[in-house]
């Protein structure tokens, strides 16, 4: 069988699609991954035919409205400017990345696509076909609703309340809908036998097309009101670990600081690095946490100099490091906070956008953390508030261990393939 992986996005929108076409791989599937162009040589070095969206996707977050909507703060009204400003440099973009999905069906003939949220005529090319797509996300509250928390779209607001909670659903995503009819609807006519309209966009989304949430269900139990084509499947991570050879003196180091924690941002990127560096390093000092710092995509800055407790790296695996780790503070995607949850780590957040509020609330309520505070206007003092209760709170060490014991038996590997392969079972 043939499957093609659709995802676009940074690392953390992309692992979980890598994850996969790993199994589907190991279980003699042909593997065609379509991600931007940035990932070609990690598609390849890992042996799958890669097929590139344009680059020009994410160098749009890596420019100045990109960097202000990921860290830049300001009022609610500046960040709707920069929204506009993004969204306005992107649609050129968008006509483009939809032909690519038009023309990688068109090109490659996949017995099976599993796409992510971002791929917009995807959703219009499962009508015609529902049996041959998947949806897979590893962020809740997209689709299909939930009563205790709004759509992810609203996520950096507190909950409104369960009825308002529902209504958001339909709001956002009847937006979002008319926003691919403008993007889309030139296509419509490769689908002459079924009839295309927001209505019909809705109950296909809603009610038949399979999505696969790779959610932990200890994190975010499945509820109750959502229709049998809507599943969790826990959250499956790949080996990292196979190549990776530690330098003697992190060994070392590890040695030195057997209590230590991982501060990452991942593939975020904000307006000042080095200024939200040096606020966060001093304070990790001054409270004498030691601390790996992961400079990744540039998030995270080298602050010099800095004490012996500190140290640097570009690029670590979290499966090697989490597991001797007591903590993690991270922007707050969806993978990072699980891999911090199955490696039995406490954590703290620090939000740039959408779904790093909600997660920053999942690790308050599930007491394996507190509260953190934004990027936007990095909070000195209500930082070194949370970063002492994180660092200090036994509880918090407890419910993470009892969470990862959880979670170990959740994500079984073949339960996606299973499900692409035979969706109704």
């Amino acid at each position: 069988m043939k499957t093609l992986f659709a995802a676009l996005g940074t690392r953390g929108d992309i692992e979980p699609f890598l994850a996969q076409a790993e199994i589907f791989a190991d279980a003699g599937h042909e593997v065609i991954c379509l991600f931007p162009e940035q990932f070609r040589e990690t598609v390849t070095q890992l042996g799958y035919e890669f097929v590139a969206f344009d680059k020009g996707f994410l160098e749009l977050l890596e420019s100045q409205s990109g960097k202000n909507i990921m860290g830049g703060g300001g009022n609610t009204w500046k960040q709707l400017t920069n929204y506009i400003k993004l969204a306005k440099s992107s649609l050129s973009l968008q006509h483009l990345l939809i032909s690519q999905q038009r023309d990688t069906l068109n090109n490659h003939h996949p017995d099976r696509i599993i796409f992510h949220a971002k791929c917009l005529y995807f959703y219009v090319a499962a009508m015609a076909k529902p049996y041959h797509y998947t949806l897979l996300t590893p962020i809740p509250c997209l689709t299909h609703p939930s009563k205790d928390y709004p759509h992810i779209g609203l996520g950096k607001w507190k909950p409104l309340g369960q009825t308002w909670n529902l209504k958001s659903y339909g709001v956002i995503n009847n937006m979002r809908r008319m926003a691919m009819k403008k993007f889309v609807g030139k296509y419509y006519s490769d689908f002459p036998l079924i009839k295309i309209s927001t209505r019909t966009l809705r109950d296909f989304e809603l009610n038949q097309l399979q999505t696969i949430y790779t959610i932990s269900p200890s994190l975010f139990p499945r509820p109750e009101i959502w229709p049998k084509s809507a599943k969790i499947t826990g959250y499956y991570f790949r080996n990292q670990t196979k190549s990776y050879e530690p330098p003697k003196d992190l060994r070392d180091w590890l040695q030195q600081y057997p209590k230590a924690i991982l501060l990452t941002f991942g593939s975020m990127s904000n307006t000042d690095p080095l200024s939200n560096s040096k606020i966060i390093i001093d304070l990790l000092q001054k409270h004498k946490i030691p601390t790996i710092i992961n400079t990744s995509w540039g998030g995270l800055e080298k602050v010099d100099p800095s004490d012996e407790s500190i140290y640097y790296v570009n690029q670590i695996p979290y499966d090697w490091i989490l597991p001797q780790l007591y903590g993690i503070i991270h922007h707050g995607g969806s993978g990072t906070t699980h891999q911090g949850a199955a490696h039995g780590c406490v954590q703290m957040i620090v939000p740039h956008i959408i779904d790093q509020y909600f997660w920053n609330r999942i690790i308050e309520q599930r007491k394996i953390g507190p509260l953190g505070t934004a990027i936007h206007n990095l909070d000195i003092h209500k930082f070194e508030k949370a970063l002492k209760d994180f660092w200090s709170n036994p509880e918090y060490a407890e419910n993470a261990k009892t969470l990862a014991l959880q979670m170990k038996t959740e994500a079984k590997r073949e339960i996606v393939l299973q499900l692409v392969i035979n969706p109704n079972a």
